[in-house]
């Protein structure tokens, strides 16, 4: 989602907390809400309610709306609604990012309300909130959109808005259950994780159609193209945040996952771009992206002291995607939506993943890839990446859609739009499974200094880790993380590009990924009382690899399976609920009548 640079060593303080690092800072949290705080009281105090409201409670309490309606030219409650929500998942997204680095460079937390964590709860809590805050000025306003419940007016873009932000605010209590029965896991991709990261992720989807719902277009003011580009420009950074799995350097599923994510987010995202906002602005959207990246504009977690840059950097780049998608448009025309969208996918599948594969190659523009994308990906990736494409383009013009009132999947037939469903979620099934292969090797150290080692290994078979998708050695949280590679010095030997560390409280380990294999052999494992795990002390050894989780997750625990199941399932009918929601609240966005405020899309700029 958002890149940043982020300072992996820190201090430790009493119970291993990272008091010294910067990712232990209430600062950025502190200086986010004051911001948010100060602008809500000059709404109040500067702001008017609409003429003709009844009522001194409705005056007062429509003043922030009645002001942000003045200042924008968007209807009051969806101002609101939007300004809130994008606030909320901005200050979650801060305390989300700096978690995950949290765990990667000093492990667990041994405390719930850490700064992270209480960023991201707060977050998510004003993402609820902004569903709430559009019933209310819907209703007090007596603005005709939705529908009535009882007294009240009810948005139906809300609907979706609310599921997210209720649902993701749940996932922090599921979260704690989860910890409590199966151990502090450290991977983004558990179930109650991915209910909050979803939650946020598709905020800006929401948002969308609360601009769709107040038939704000996107042109007639600066202020209203803006606020549709923020809102196209999160959708793709939304979509992208479940890529932080790579983008932090320690993945713990598949590679193909990657490939796979980038071409959903792209495909979806940048033909949702390009219908709404018209030529050129696809690829303007992706120019500006990758522009604040670069200028380290979007960094959340401070600086700090690192004994090198380890910069977390982004999952895809997008700028042959969204050139793809341009080129699509211009060849093909937007007026028959189901042909641009499949030429679109097509685009985003070879040439957009073709920009990609180069960006997160050895040459990759943020400095190098932690886990570079070699052939060993191919022909897994050409071919689910191309599916991926495609069923997420068609997705998107649909959704396009309803976000310009034409009606959602105006022009796609109900079969292509499902299909485009099912192959959507049968590229993120397939990855799924990650056993471990029948591999061994005899590991000899070098000692390099009284902290770091080389690692050499024999492997057996001798042609184990040919063809790997990686093969390193990695330390990580003992202050920092460290990834160094396997490279091939004899037929079966291999030895670490670079020393890596054997002392302090980080754990060091190789790990080998071999098609859908992920295997991991312990170089050094500290002692750990708080969970009852001995030292794994740095010796040359020979035995098995065995699955990564066993120390990648070293502090998880058995705990009963019913309960795994239940967050499971519980998980899937979340996700099940929030489509519904997202695909009433679309259908029931109704086309713009003769007095509607959308102006139509120019013909020359389609």
């Amino acid at each position: 989602m958002l890149g940043q640079m982020i300072a992996l060593q820190g201090d430790f303080g009493p119970g291993g907390e990272a008091s010294g690092s910067s990712l232990a800072s209430w600062s950025p949290l502190v200086t986010l809400l004051t911001g948010f705080a100060a602008v809500v009281l000059l709404l109040f105090v500067f702001g008017r309610a609409p003429a003709g409201t009844r009522g001194r409670l409705e005056q007062i309490l429509l003043r922030p709306a009645g002001g942000l309606e003045r200042v924008t030219g968007i209807p009051g409650w969806a101002a609101a609604t939007v300004g809130t929500a994008l606030f909320g998942l901005l200050v979650a997204g801060q305390g989300f990012y700096s978690d995950v680095a949290w765990h990667i460079a000093l492990g667990r937390d041994d405390q719930l309300f850490t700064a992270p964590h209480t960023a991201i709860v707060i977050g998510l809590g004003l993402i609820a909130l902004a569903a709430l805050l559009g019933i209310l000025f819907a209703t007090l306003g007596r603005t005709e959109v939705g529908f009535r419940l009882g007294g009240l007016r009810v948005p139906w873009s809300t609907l979706p808005l609310g599921a997210l932000g209720f649902a993701a605010v749940a996932g922090f209590a599921i979260d704690e259950v989860w910890h409590s029965e199966f151990g502090v896991d450290v991977t983004m991709w558990s179930p109650p994780h991915m209910i909050m990261i979803l939650g946020a992720s598709f905020t800006g989807l929401a948002a969308w159609l609360v601009l769709a719902e107040a038939r704000v277009p996107a042109r007639g003011s600066a202020w209203r193209r803006g606020v549709h580009v923020v809102a196209g420009w999160l959708t793709l950074q939304g979509l992208a945040a479940s890529q932080g799995e790579f983008a932090f350097g320690v993945p713990q599923f598949q590679q193909l996952f990657h490939p796979v994510l980038v071409m959903l987010a792209g495909g979806f995202a940048f033909v949702a771009i390009r219908l709404v906002h018209g030529r050129g602005w696809a690829l303007g959207i992706a120019v500006g992206s990758v522009a604040l990246n670069a200028a380290g504009l979007l960094s959340f977690a401070g600086e700090g002291a690192t004994t090198g840059p380890v910069p977390t950097r982004e999952g895809g780049i997008y700028l042959a995607t969204a050139l793809a998608v341009e080129l699509a448009a211009w060849l093909f025309g937007t007026e028959r939506r189901l042909r641009f969208a499949l030429a679109s996918g097509a685009g985003v599948g070879t040439i957009g993943l073709a920009g990609e594969w180069a960006y997160n190659a050895e040459w990759a523009l943020s400095g190098g890839a932690y886990q570079p994308w070699r052939t060993a990906l191919l022909p897994d990736a050409l071919v689910l990446g191309l599916v991926a494409a495609v069923a997420a383009s068609v997705l998107g013009a649909a959704f396009a859609g309803a976000v310009n009132r034409e009606g959602a999947g105006r022009g796609i037939p109900a079969a292509a739009l499902a299909a485009a469903g099912i192959a959507a979620f049968a590229t993120v099934a397939l990855p799924m499974p990650r056993p471990a292969g029948d591999v061994s090797a005899d590991m000899a150290l070098e000692q390099v200094d009284e902290d770091n080692v080389i690692v050499t290994m024999v492997l057996d078979p001798p042609d184990a880790a040919e063809g790997a998708r990686w093969f390193q050695a990695i330390n990580w949280q003992g202050g920092e993380l460290r990834l160094a590679e396997m490279e091939a010095v004899a037929p079966g030997v291999y030895r670490s590009s670079e020393p890596v560390m054997v002392t302090g409280r980080g754990k060091t380990m190789v790990r080998l990924h071999r098609g859908a294999e992920m295997m991991a052999f312990p170089v050094r494992m500290p002692e750990d009382p708080e969970i009852g795990e001995p030292e794994i002390p740095a010796v040359d050894r020979s035995q098995p690899f065995v699955t990564e989780q066993q120390f990648l997750l070293r502090e998880q625990q058995e705990g009963r399976a019913w309960l795994s199941w239940s967050v499971h399932t519980l998980f899937f009918l979340i996700a099940a609920t929030w489509i519904v929601a997202f695909v009433v609240a679309s259908r029931r966005i109704s086309p713009p009548g003769p007095g509607a405020r959308r102006e139509p899309l120019p013909v020359s700029a389609r």
